[in-house]
Parts: structure tokens; sequence; C-alpha cells
């Protein structure tokens, strides 16, 4: 008789295979690149920016740890859809948002108080379709998929947001969380993305299809 395999609160079958999912932290390392070059031209300043931090945990684990993360406190949405689908969620400190702000204004404002301004909710609104198009396009650029990003929407309780997912993507279900870290000035910025179905699985498909024929490399004339 066939053993029976319980799928348990740990389960993935991408566990299975580490090598895809070291290869797709190379992916977001070439993503967070080219994002450091892009808001660098953006900001009209050198921006270093180092992927710190890359965790594929349960989304129950990610609730818990927003709980009591300072860096969720804003956010903005984007739905994928196409190829890979999921949710995506780049989010941030207040006082990351205020710094963003004053590096484009470049004047810095002393507040007892955070608020946002009309004018300063559409400057981080446009720096974070430039941040989460940019990383998502370099994506495309490594592997042609066939995907789509709605308009990033700004989300006051992004722990909220997180939670509401949960009501359609099991509590088992696992999500990738990304640490994004700039220097001088110093920030960070958290990249989440909650995958639908087997769609993420099927993209490491190609994407190890992809590296084993790039680490073999062109033939030789």
């Amino acid at each position: 008789m066939a053993l029976e395999i319980k799928k348990g609160f740990f389960y993935s079958s991408l566990l299975s295979n580490e090598q895809r999912v070291n290869k797709l932290e190379k992916l977001y390392r070439a993503g967070v690149h080219s994002l450091s070059i892009r808001l660098s031209s953006f900001f009209s300043r050198p921006l270093d920016m180092e992927l710190t931090g890359f965790f594929f945990l349960p989304l129950s684990w990610l609730t818990k740890n927003l709980e009591h993360t300072p860096t969720a406190e804003l956010g903005f949405h984007s739905r994928v859809t196409g190829d890979l689908k999921g949710e995506s969620y780049l989010c941030f400190s207040q006082e990351t948002a205020m710094k963003l702000i004053n590096m484009q204004i470049k004047k810095r404002r002393i507040i007892q108080k955070f608020f946002l301004s009309k004018i300063d909710e559409s400057l981080l609104s446009e720096i974070t379709n430039i941040s989460i198009n940019t990383f998502w396009s370099s994506f495309h650029a490594e592997l042609p998929t066939r995907w789509w990003l709605t308009p990033p929407s700004s989300i006051n309780n992004v722990l909220k947001a997180i939670q509401l997912a949960s009501k359609i993507y099991s509590f088992d279900r696992r999500v990738l969380m990304a640490e994004i870290s700039a220097f001088n000035p110093d920030f960070k910025m958290e990249l989440i993305f909650i995958p639908a179905g087997e769609s993420l699985s099927y993209f490491l498909e190609k994407l190890d299809g992809h590296f084993t024929l790039s680490e073999k490399g062109a033939p030789e004339d």
C-alpha cells in the first residue's frame, strides 16, 4: 500500500527543490539592482540598494511578523495576472515615507505628527509605481513571461489587507517576502508576493530551465 503524505502546516511543493528558490533569489537581486539604478535617476542622486532579506514562509508567519513590524505602516497593492498570478504588496514605515518625500522635494520637513498632503500621496504613489514596475520588469527581461500588473493602489493598513487576503489564500500558503535596504539615506522597504494557485511553481520550472541553458553557455561557432 502506498504511503500517504499529509500536506501539513509546513508543506510546500517548492521546498522539495531548494535550488529553484535560490535561482528566484538571484532574480530578486537583479530586480533590486535595476530598482537602484532607476530610483537613482529619479532622485538625481546615487542610491545604493540591496536585497538584505529573502524569505519563503507561511502566510500565517507573515501576519504575525507584520504585527510587530514598523515597515508595514504604509503600503501599496498590485494584482498580478497572467502566467504568474497573485497579490503584490510594497510596504514601508512612516519614517521611510518622509525620507522619500524629502529626497524629492530637496527640503527636510520636521513634523510633530505624521501627515501626508495630496502632493505627498501623489509623490509616494509615483515612487511606488516606478519601484514595482521596475522590479517586475526585470523579471520579464530575464525570463519573458505573460503577466500584467494592476496600477498600485495605496492601503492604510497593510496588516489588515494581508489578513483579508488570508480569507482567499489559506494560512499555510507559502509567500515571498523580500527586505530591500537603501543606504545613505538609510531606509527599508518590504516587497511581499502571495502567489495564487500553482503559478509560482510553473514560473520556477521555466526559470530552472532558463538558468540551466544559461549555465551551459551559448554554443561555439
